[in-house]
């Protein structure tokens, strides 16, 4: 009996991704055409590989035995092409800009170099990447998606706190409560342009305050801040090497925000999407004393 790999190869991904609609996505094909190759292995092996849920494809003891079997022969074959070791090839990680410029450019950049041969992207912009898009491999994330073929982990937790300029603060009346931030100046986003809801750090003040300059570009809020435009609500990894900058009230202006990393999940088991993805986590923890300001 001959078993065609490429039913095998769309066997595996349905399993890790329980739809026809995932499963299609990750395969860049027609849904009926993962339909058509299951039908197809089915036929060849002459025995039920899944049965149909109301959540989706739920495999059969058969398609359970199968699983390690066809995992097993994915190895082999990722190990045989060249084209998929970890030392070659391109990973493309999505990150916000702030934090992709301030904390990872310079991680992945070291990193790269002891793996000359394998290429890093590294796309730090105000948006959200999409992985079902196919923009990246790896997406770090503020927002925790609710569904899809994604393995997500928490990579960090990081601390916001309210910084202003040496010079701005020595100009400008002193604050010593809350109540004194009135008579003040602010940097903030663009609201109606604001990605995502985690961003809306200034608006959970417990009084009004009012922007006089703003950006979608945490980039640019810190460097309008550093040349006196006023007050903002900053992440602690992108002042801690800027010395011009004073927090202000301490612990009592302070938010807590979390990174999500997500990848798809037919790409978890190529050897260089793991190495950048433990690289990462491994980061992450590393440097929580820079992430959280403690």
């Amino acid at each position: 009996m001959k078993v065609d790999w490429d039913h095998l190869r769309f066997f595996l991904v349905l399993a890790r991704a329980k739809t026809l609609t995932n499963a299609a996505r990750l395969m860049e094909v027609e849904h009926s055409t993962v339909a058509r190759r299951i039908q197809a292995l089915e036929n060849t092996l002459g025995t039920q590989l899944f049965k149909r849920e109301a959540k989706g494809y739920e495999l059969t003891a058969e398609g359970l035995a199968l699983v390690p079997r066809v995992e097993q022969m994915e190895q082999s074959f990722i190990q045989i092409d060249k084209r998929h070791d970890p030392l070659q090839g391109r990973v493309r990680i999505g990150a916000p800009k702030g934090f992709g410029m301030a904390f990872l450019a310079r991680l992945l950049a070291e990193f790269s170099q002891h793996y000359p041969s394998l290429t890093i992207d590294l796309i730090p912009v105000p948006k959200t990447i999409k992985l079902s898009h196919r923009e990246a491999d790896i997406v770090i994330s503020i927002d925790r998606p609710k569904s899809g073929p994604y393995i997500i982990t928490r990579l960090s937790n990081y601390c916001l706190k309210l910084y202003g300029s040496q010079s701005y603060l020595q100009q400008n009346p002193p604050i010593r409560q809350l109540e004194d931030l009135k008579q003040h100046r602010f940097v903030d986003y663009i609201d109606d342009l604001v990605y995502s809801s985690a961003l809306y750090s200034l608006e959970r003040l417990p009084l009004q305050v009012t922007a006089c300059f703003r950006s979608n570009s945490i980039l640019a809020q810190q460097i309008a801040v550093s040349t006196g435009a006023g007050l903002a609500i900053l992440p602690r990894f992108l002042v801690h090497d800027k010395p011009d900058l004073q927090e202000v009230l301490g612990d009592q202006v302070s938010f807590t925000h979390t990174f999500w990393m997500l990848t798809l999940v037919d790409l978890q088991h190529e050897p260089k999407i793991k190495l950048v993805w433990d690289f990462l986590r491994k980061q992450a923890d590393v440097q929580q004393a820079l992430l959280m300001g403690t």
